[in-house]
């Protein structure tokens, strides 16, 4: 854009455009600097090296102008947080060099007890001008799980310390009292007590940057900025809510808690309501569990609106203006989605919470798919595995002498992420409320902790589709350099497997074991390096999430999830198939039998061989030979299984007429049921198998062509899945 161009479109906006958004990176960038001062002044591996943080400024009104975006499902707990405070806190009461404590999320807006953040109001000329807001994973909150991980807690008594908006500075000094209660309560006091010394440092930088700029332009105008910028994002996410279709979209989850004596799978539904340039999300669940997997709103609303700006939101910059044109209703209290003390939720972010992500996603990619708008089409994409695999523990440390805590965080990083419309999911991914988080090297892990990496290397586990679902990571460390050690294990998808979209496939679940008595040492021994298929050792016969303890020589042994796939597998170019197979991301005998891709002895695609391949599979789907051709293959989009036309579902692949918009498009297809472990063990892929209620996968395919235009994922007792209820005014 040009210089005279811009000053145009600042004459018509009635303000400054250019001013306005050095405003807004100004702003930016003070809530980035935070970060970068916590992380410099940290000593924890889960901040310098994970990333495990976000930093917020908000205005005097308590609304966001400036996010950080290490980790989005943050978000919400900012402005919640100040809300505790100012519930507790009169105005008045509140003085520069004050900060607050909060980690409760029943009380005052953190995730689960492990995110402590602390908050610090801003002054300007004696004046409340805003506030800053920094949070991180700290090592240890005590409690009956080690760094806020209580995998098999009954209450939220027993998960840890629980700060509900507390002052724990005044003058800008942490005093002595404060000091000794937090030692004596957590398994690693230096560390801990360093990282609150290292937020409130980065609130120090927050402060003093907006004090700064407030001096430079004066206050008057930063309250005019920040309200202008605001509004800004506000306009954008309403064009990019307006090409969806308006209606409503439901999607249905399964919430996986094993920490009772018995499996339990939770139902989680959603609906979204599309009316124009708003959105209305709903949900309800299953009545909240003495388990700590149970959801609170600062999680539930951190994941949606995290699962929103990746998906839809991806260029609207954050702040307040981002939650304006939606709405919110989390169903009654004493759910699993909106839990009430005395429910411990310390895993209410990756166990409810990551499906709230999982159920967003769907009716996100079904509204998006059919939008006439191709921009809001190409956002269609897949579930991620979100298939997180959590493990803290406490022991001595033989090199020190001294108490240790471990939280590795690779496994948290290793899960596959979603199938999109222009390539193959992301490898590796971590999880989407996680993006900014990163793999520590093997080398900070082992000199940091009493463990030893065996190895770290990619496992297909994606789904298949048209774009494949990305692969997770296989990986195994072993306990070295303690005794023994003890603490919590947790996978929150062992069980029910992320769902492609458009016909893709689903991905494969998340599988850990505890090995004793292995062959590390013989191989070692022999100068070979192990592998999964010589380590060898006796399983320990533990459920999903468990209490644990490890001696010296035991093995971690983890296989990450991949994300579902998106389109039908028998669209993907066999060349890519073929680069798959050499490239140890596909299987091949997946190749042949999921994507039709019949190989030469070169390893590239035998072009002949895998067209009639390709046609016998659409026959096995059929019972018979398909009626109708495909679409031009530029005019087949992944991700797009049905389409509007006429009146009616139509086969987004040939164009077949799938019924009236008033029936569900399910029903003129041809279904295929399957048991989840089944249909996901053939391509080398996982899904424990349920004792009570049994997971299938569900595929719909058109009964014309032979193609899959949908996979769902559920339980044996479940009803078919509704499609969308489009509005009479709907877009599509």
């Amino acid at each position: 854009m040009t210089e005279k161009t811009l000053a145009m479109s600042g004459q018509r906006a009635g303000y400054d455009v250019l001013q306005a958004e050095v405003h807004r990176k100004a702003m930016e960038e003070i809530s980035m600097e935070m970060g970068i001062t916590l992380i410099r002044t940290s000593g924890s591996p889960v901040v310098t090296e994970a990333k495990d943080l976000s930093c917020s400024v908000l205005d005097a009104k308590v609304e966001q102008i400036a996010f950080s975006t290490y980790v989005g499902l943050h978000i919400a707990t900012s402005f919640l947080g100040i809300r505790a405070v100012l519930e507790s806190y009169d105005v008045d009461d509140l003085a520069p060099g004050d900060a607050f404590i909060v980690n409760d999320p029943h009380t005052s807006g953190a995730l689960h007890e492990g995110d402590v953040g602390v908050i610090m109001p801003y002054f300007y000329e004696g004046e409340l001008v805003g506030w800053g807001y920094v949070n991180e994973h700290i090592l240890d909150v005590g409690g009956s799980g080690v760094s806020g991980f209580a995998a098999t807690a009954r209450d939220c008594y027993s998960e840890g310390l629980r700060f509900p908006a507390l002052r724990f500075m005044r003058e800008g000094t942490l005093s002595r009292e404060w000091r000794r209660f937090i030692a004596n309560n957590v398994r690693a006091p230096s560390a801990v007590l360093n990282d609150l010394r290292s937020m409130v440092a980065g609130l120090n930088t927050g402060d003093r940057r907006l004090t700064a700029l407030i001096g430079r332009i004066g206050l008057e105008q930063h309250r005019q900025f920040c309200e202008i910028n605001k509004g800004l994002s506000e306009r954008l996410v309403r064009e990019r809510i307006a090409p969806l279709p308006d209606g409503r979209y439901e999607s249905k989850d399964w919430v996986e808690y094993d920490g009772l004596g018995e499996p339990l799978l939770l139902e989680v539904v959603c609906t979204m309501d599309v009316n124009g340039d708003e959105l209305k999300f709903s949900f309800r669940g299953d009545p909240q569990i003495a388990g700590p997997i149970n959801g609170a709103p600062p999680a539930i609303l951190g994941q949606i609106m995290n699962t929103l700006q990746c998906v839809l939101f991806y260029d609207v910059p954050a702040n307040a203006g981002l939650w304006r044109p939606i709405e919110f209703d989390l169903g009654p209290e004493g759910t699993v989605v909106n839990s009430v003390p005395p429910a411990p939720v310390s895993f209410a972010h990756c166990g409810t919470g990551m499906r709230i992500d999982k159920v967003v996603r769907d009716v996100l990619a079904q509204a998006a798919a059919l939008s006439p708008d191709p921009l809001v089409r190409g956002r269609v994409c897949s579930q991620p595995s979100e298939g997180l695999f959590l493990t803290t523990l406490t022991g001595m440390d033989s090199r020190s002498g001294q108490l240790t805590v471990i939280f590795p965080i690779s496994p948290t990083v290793g899960m596959g992420g979603p199938a999109q419309t222009t390539g193959d999911g992301q490898d590796t991914y971590s999880n989407t409320c996680n993006l900014g988080i990163g793999m520590a090297a093997v080398e900070v892990d082992e000199s940091t902790a009493p463990l030893l990496v065996l190895w770290r290397k990619i496992q297909p586990t994606g789904g298949a589709g048209m774009t494949r679902g990305g692969n997770g990571m296989s990986t195994a460390f072993q306990i070295s350099g303690s005794p023994e050690m003890r603490g919590t294990v947790s996978n929150n998808t062992a069980d029910v497997p992320p769902r492609g979209s458009g016909g893709g496939l689903p991905g494969s679940a998340t599988d850990y074991k505890i090995l004793s008595h292995t062959e590390f040492d013989r191989l070692v021994g022999e100068g070979k390096l192990p592998d999964p298929d010589t380590l060898g050792g006796k399983p320990q016969d533990i459920p999903a999430y468990a209490t644990v303890m490890v001696r010296e020589g035991d093995v971690f042994f983890l296989t990450n999830g991949g994300g579902g796939g998106l389109g039908d597998p028998l669209l993907r170019d066999p060349a890519l198939a073929a680069r798959d197979v050499a490239d140890g991301y596909v299987l091949e005998h997946v190749a042949r039998s999921v994507y039709g891709v019949v190989l030469r002895a070169d390893g590239l695609a035998d072009e002949s061989a895998t067209k009639a391949a390709r046609e016998e599979i659409r026959r096995e789907r059929l019972g018979g030979s398909p009626s109708r051709g495909l679409l031009p293959i530029d005019q087949i989009e992944a991700g797009v299984g049905v389409r509007v036309a006429g009146g009616s579902w139509t086969c987004g692949y040939c164009a077949a007429d799938l019924g009236p918009l008033s029936e569900n498009y399910r029903s003129a297809c041809v279904e295929r049921k399957r048991p989840a472990p089944e249909a996901l063990g053939e391509m080398g892929m996982l899904a424990r198998r349920h004792p009570t209620d049994g997971v299938v996968v569900s595929a719909y395919f058109c009964r014309e062509c032979g193609s899959c235009v949908r996979t769902d994922v559920g339980l044996e007792s479940s009803e078919m899945a509704p499609a969308p209820v489009l509005a009479d005014r709907a877009k599509a």
